[in-house]
């Protein structure tokens, strides 16, 4: 069967385009990575708006990052995951989980971060990046988007960026978490590889 590919208007053809050149320039967000709550004045430059020493590993992220830095600052080990995700400009983390072990030491939650993504060519490049690292034998284990929700009372769709793991299957959360560092270090150029090679079989 053979389903032919749905037209599209001039307009969306162009914000299609669009989406992919600016994860080809990959220009990211102005100013602070964790936004206004960010005031640490730069000891490069001193401005409070650089990025000169902004870090995936800087030790006030996991507070600046969260909207609850008193009671729910995000962990530390997946905190990094979540600022890169933000430094991109196309997704907004809305929720994250470093992962945690059952009192047995086995797997009882796998590490995960929930996002919003208004562009759905930027959703499609991250699964592309995820993909390919997971093909390559980049990471440790293979890992996905999946489709979730976040209120009930919210209709905007909500991405996770989670291990792929099958019914029953409890790898050692350490390697999952050493999977969130080789995203870390990997997601920003991955995605920019991916855009351009989309770019290019579109031409």
């Amino acid at each position: 069967m053979r389903i032919r590919r749905r037209a599209l208007s001039e307009s969306q053809a162009e914000l299609l385009n669009s989406d992919i050149g600016t994860a080809i320039t990959a220009k990211g967000v102005e100013g602070r990575i964790c936004g206004e709550a960010c005031t640490m004045k730069c000891p490069s430059c001193g401005s409070m708006q650089c990025q000169c020493k902004c870090s995936p590993y800087c030790p006030e992220a996991p507070r600046k990052l969260s909207s609850d830095p008193e009671r729910h600052p995000i962990e530390p080990l997946i905190a990094p995951l979540v600022f890169e995700m933000k430094r991109t400009g196309f997704f907004e983390p809305c929720w994250s989980c470093e992962g945690h072990n059952a009192p047995d030491g086995s797997l009882q939650k796998p590490p995960r971060v929930w996002f919003n993504c208004s562009s759905m060519v930027h959703v499609r490049l991250l699964a592309n990046s995820i993909a390919s690292m997971s093909a390559n034998k980049v990471l440790r284990h293979p890992w996905h988007l999946v489709v979730t929700f976040s209120d009930a009372d919210n209709p905007e769709t909500t991405f996770s960026l989670e291990p792929k793991l099958a019914e029953g299957q409890l790898p050692p959360l350490a390697e999952l978490q050493s999977d969130v560092s080789v995203l870390v270090r990997s997601l920003q150029f991955s995605m920019r590889d991916e855009a351009r090679s989309l770019q290019t079989a579109l031409s």
